[in-house]
């Protein structure tokens, strides 16, 4: 008991929160990234060298200013300097890789509860089990799938600014995806070649189903689903992000907008982030295991 009276917190459990909460702090900063790469590669700009800096005055960004989201609610959404309106896409970019990090708990925490068969999911959960029995293929595992996820989600800013990405880009992305899979293997399959064989498939199923969407990102985007999750989990997250098109062109419709019927990037983001965290009931339901 607490000198209060009031029952401590189970450290176990402050040891999840805390790992829970550097995960999405972490996430948060790659989305920061992103917003950087999304801004710079269209202008030919390094994203390697130069610190951030405002679009208006040129003055560069104080480190204070730079935490994700946080950074944007203290300025209230201007410049320090100029005072011109930095834009909220900002911090909604931020937000949403701080909820790719959280995804990335729960698979972790969770000892990969979600994902189906395999030697995951069957009561190992908690990072002080992950650091006591060195489970470093599920932490490995996690990782793939939040980097897909992040790439995707760089993928939609693409789209939205309508970049367009060369087939260098394109590809560089999809062979580190690919390469980062094959070492890490999968929830159905161990590392290397079994790996190797899934990654070619799924790419090759999610550029056959990416040559019926109209969008050339979301057509890259399910490759790049293919080749981390594998071909059954192509046809999920197509079906998936059909489902969630159709809610989004419904709900505009509601609030007296229109919409074309034509799965976007976010679209796309949200159903693979559904196939990673339902994988389990969804392979119970079809054929994507």
């Amino acid at each position: 008991m607490s000198a209060g009276g009031a029952s401590a917190v189970p450290i176990d459990v402050l040891s999840d929160a805390t790992v829970a909460a550097m995960l999405c702090l972490l996430a948060a900063n790659v989305g920061s990234f992103l917003n950087v790469v999304a801004y710079r590669v269209p202008r030919g700009l390094s994203v390697a060298r130069g610190g951030s800096r405002c679009p208006a005055c040129g003055n560069p960004v104080r480190w204070r200013d730079n935490v994700p989201v946080i950074g944007w609610l203290a300025l209230r959404g201007r410049c320090r300097d100029c005072g011109v309106e930095i834009a909220s896409r900002y911090a909604l970019v931020e937000a949403a890789a701080g909820a790719i990090g959280a995804i990335a708990a729960v698979e972790l925490l969770s000892g990969g509860r979600a994902w189906p068969a395999g030697r995951f999911g069957i009561g190992r959960t908690g990072v002080d089990v992950l650091f006591m029995e060195g489970d470093w293929r599920l932490a490995l595992v996690c990782a793939a799938h939040a980097a897909l996820l992040l790439t995707l989600l760089l993928w939609t800013l693409f789209e939205a600014d309508r970049t367009r990405v060369t087939w260098g880009l394109m590809l560089g992305v999809m062979a580190a995806l690919g390469a980062f899979t094959v070492v890490a293997g999968g929830p159905t399959v161990a590392a290397g070649w079994p790996a190797a064989a899934q990654a070619i498939a799924g790419a090759a199923a999610g550029f056959l189903l990416g040559t019926v969407v109209a969008s050339p990102w979301v057509r890259q985007g399910l490759v790049f689903v293919g080749a981390v999750l594998g071909w059954q989990a192509v046809l999920a997250v197509g079906a998936i992000m059909a489902a969630v098109a159709v809610g989004r062109v419904g709900i505009a419709w509601f609030r007296g907008k229109r919409c074309r019927l034509e799965p976007t990037g976010i679209d796309l983001l949200v159903a693979a982030a559904v196939q990673v965290l339902a994988w389990r009931w969804i392979a119970a339901a079809t054929w994507a295991g």
